[in-house]
């Protein structure tokens, strides 16, 4: 249903999966997954920006709050459960942006409708299973003229405009990319919804793909550790490495030697992830995961605090040329997600948008767009070049060893 000014009495055709369409009004973009954290503050960005969506899911009177907060166009009745419902929401639509997670659980049947339906699809994911399922639809996005852009948000939008920075000959210097090696390290923010926590002890559980003499390679969370040189006031901190999404996303666009992701852990987290490490594929299950982060929500820090969510990320590319250190800081990760889920959805429903497969960020919107919109959302980024010979002499503080 395609409602202005929406009233919270609206009547709401079930059959249909949505309410009268006002005649003459079009919805580009649906929301699914629109009255959790992340997918409120999305319906926000959204309307900031004056685009024209909807929102969808289960709870409609949950949905109805968040139409009459964002003036949304749109309020559809969708649930992951049920294909038919989601066909009937994504009527009409251009662009299919999800928020509900853990999306190795939920996204499936939210990303075959998109196919089904024709539609360009983004998501909120950080979750590398995820994205590695989401990349066997590649030759059906393809066939079907779609894009599909997993982990359009924090984490993995910086990390990938990190990277590529990282990689990436100087502008204008005529050099193609070659072959590099490339290390990327988190310093993660202190706080998470509780949907987040879910996704985070998924993750965890579950492993990942590094990527050594140009082939992937399985690893595991805590496999090894590295002391990492994080930029001020962090200095150099010890690591863990950790699965992340932009093991799968990374080499769709960038020419790879080698990568590798950690997180930054104390020593109390290194001596934990010892001894749990064991025990991790557990915590791949849905229930151990759902209890654990429900234990992690109780002993942690309250979600949200004000002014907090600082983070770091540093990308290190190193080739025979010298060394690049890329570094990326901010603050409010899920506001920055809401941003380049809406911004993102807006680019991808314009009628000149021709990309097409499941693509990593910096593919679905460019480098320069991106760029743009992180500094918008205050995200500093610094670049630091090392020859050959300065970059030889720098790498005691890299040593990688096995926990």
């Amino acid at each position: 249903m395609h409602i202005v000014g929406y009233r919270s009495d609206e009547r709401f055709d079930a059959s249909a999966g949505a309410s009268p369409t006002l005649s003459g009004y079009m919805t580009d973009i649906l929301l699914f997954g629109a009255t959790g954290h992340t997918g409120r503050l999305t319906a926000q960005a959204l309307a900031e920006r004056g685009a024209s969506f909807g929102v969808a899911g289960r709870d409609m009177a949950a949905l109805a709050d968040v139409a009459g907060a964002t003036g949304a166009h749109s309020v559809r009745c969708a649930d992951a459960t049920d294909p038919g419902s989601l066909d009937r929401a994504l009527r009409g639509m251009k662009v299919l942006i999800s928020c509900a997670g853990p999306f190795v659980d939920m996204g499936r049947a939210v990303a075959e409708a998109a196919l089904r339906a024709g539609v360009n699809y983004l998501d909120s994911s950080g979750e590398p299973a995820w994205v590695a399922r989401l990349l066997g639809c590649d030759a059906a996005a393809r066939n079907g003229g779609i894009a599909m852009a997993p982990a359009m948000g924090w984490d993995e939008v910086p990390g990938d405009v990190a990277a590529t920075l990282a990689l990436c000959p100087p502008a204008g210097s005529g050099e193609s990319m070659e072959p590099a090696d490339l290390t990327i390290t988190y310093a993660l923010p202190s706080q998470a919804s509780t949907g987040t926590l879910r996704s985070a002890v998924r993750i965890m559980g579950a492993p990942g793909v590094w990527v050594r003499a140009g082939q992937p390679i399985q690893m595991r969370a805590g496999q090894s550790h590295r002391w990492a040189p994080m930029p001020p006031p962090l200095g150099v901190r010890s690591s863990l490495a950790w699965p992340l999404a932009e093991g799968h996303l990374a080499p769709l666009h960038l020419p790879l030697a080698s990568l590798r992701t950690f997180v930054t852990a104390g020593a109390l987290a290194r001596t934990g992830m010892r001894a749990l490490r064991p025990a991790l594929p557990l915590l791949a299950q849905p229930r151990r995961a759902d209890a654990v982060a429900a234990l992690l929500r109780r002993v942690g820090v309250p979600y949200p605090v004000p002014h907090g969510g600082k983070w770091s990320i540093l990308a290190e590319g190193s080739s025979q040329e010298g060394r690049r250190l890329v570094v990326m800081m901010g603050v409010d990760p899920y506001g920055l997600t809401a941003s380049m889920l809406a911004t993102g959805a807006q680019v991808m429903a314009r009628p000149d948008y021709g990309v097409t497969g499941v693509v990593a960020p910096v593919q679905a919107m460019g480098l320069g767009r991106l760029r743009a919109e992180l500094a918008h959302m205050e995200v500093a980024t610094h670049i630091l070049e090392l020859p050959g010979h300065e970059a030889a002499m720098g790498t005691g503080a890299d040593a990688e060893g096995r926990t």
